[in-house]
């Protein structure tokens, strides 16, 4: 995919309090892993070469994390990795109100990469994709645009209404586009990532701009449904997107489930993260852990079962941490009992507390709190 350049656009909606300092692109998931590691690997993996990526606010935790590029080899003198602030010159009055206003605010990037067809994604997803077999499709489709979705059959209504719902004919291409529905008429779920021409999207892009229209889907694919050849591609595999504190949870608690977890790091197309140098975990003698993910760094005294802890996390003897989130450098004391919680970076919880959330409703507790 030579020929391919990336755009990931980090939105800026809100999951208090654990986006209150950072993007959810930013988010920690798996442990070591950000949000964003997947679809940025994905796109390295595809042997994309430039790929920017569009923020828009509290992005110097996303920028620390991916720096240069480096651990997706996208540390060039030429292309590369780009990080594309909101240049603010760009857009027009009211600031950032939809996707297409971020775009506009990147357009000097657009205009300037020498790339013929461009991958446009949120960094909100999880999912390991081959993007090579999708512009296969596309090209073969003879597509203007190419629109990732999933079959959702069985799913509740509620869960599908987070969701760009589509219908599709025998031939494969869109009909028509529900965003976000309250009461869905489909179950083909849109992932937010799609492919089309560099040209195409900067012809979008300048005609939205133009008649002040805002949102991608709704003001150019919905109203382009007829005069373009839009398709879809089923992608089978595991898919979703971080964009509440529930399916946040419920998304970090999937990677302690096999068959999920050895399709997300498939080691054909592997996730790259940035990575640090620290000490083995340290596990004493009254330590008992049970399916759980321990990254480096943590030293446990206690109990932890199924429970995501991150880097430098340290549970006191006594202490109990089940169902749990804990994010870098938490320190959790003697006879804590944590269970279904979901801590931010350097939380301390003192000695004797007890914490329950629940699996639809985890506790959410802010980065630096003391309790």
């Amino acid at each position: 995919m030579r020929d391919t350049m990336g755009i990931i656009i980090t939105n800026d909606e809100k999951i208090p309090p654990v986006t209150d300092v950072r993007a959810i692109a930013a988010l920690p998931i798996a442990g070591r892993y950000r949000v964003i590691d997947f679809v940025l690997s994905n796109m390295a993996n595809a042997g994309l070469t430039n790929i920017g990526v569009a923020t828009e606010t509290n992005y110097s935790s996303l920028m620390d994390h991916i720096k240069s590029g480096k651990p997706w080899d996208l540390d060039r003198k030429n292309e590369g990795l780009n990080i594309l602030p909101p240049n603010l010159a760009n857009l027009s009055y009211g600031g950032v109100r939809g996707d297409i206003d971020m775009l506009q605010g990147i357009s000097d990037f657009i205009r300037r990469s020498r790339q013929t067809y461009v991958i446009l994604s949120l960094g909100n997803t999880i999912n390991n994709i081959d993007f090579d077999a999708v512009l296969e499709a596309h090209l073969q489709n003879q597509a203007d645009i190419t629109m990732l979705y999933r079959d959702m059959t069985g799913v509740e209504e509620r869960e599908l209404s987070r969701f760009n719902l589509i219908d599709i004919n025998e031939e494969g291409r869109i009909t028509d586009i529900e965003v976000k529905p309250y009461y869905p008429k489909t179950a083909l779920a849109g992932m937010d990532i799609y492919i089309m021409e560099k040209a195409l999207l900067e012809s979008i892009i300048d005609e939205c701009t133009a008649r002040g229209d805002h949102d991608f889907i709704k003001d150019a694919l919905n109203k382009k449904l007829g005069g373009m050849r839009i398709f879809g591609y089923e992608f089978e595999g595991y898919s979703d997107k971080i964009d509440s504190l529930k399916s946040y949870y419920r998304n970090c608690m999937l990677f302690l489930n096999k068959d999920v977890r050895d399709e997300l790091f498939n080691p054909e197309r592997p996730v790259y993260t940035k990575t640090k140098d620290q000490a083995p975990t340290k596990y004493t003698d009254s330590a008992v852990v049970e399916n759980s993910f321990i990254s480096d760094g943590c030293v446990i005294e206690g109990e932890v079962r199924n429970s995501i802890l991150s880097r430098g996390v340290r549970v006191a003897k006594g202490a109990v941490v089940r169902n749990s989130i804990i994010m870098q450098d938490a320190v959790i004391d003697e006879g804590v009992t944590l269970d279904y919680v979901v801590f931010d970076k350097e939380v301390h919880i003192t000695k004797g507390r007890r914490l329950i959330g629940q699996e639809s409703y985890p506790l959410a507790v802010s980065k630096r709190m003391t309790i």
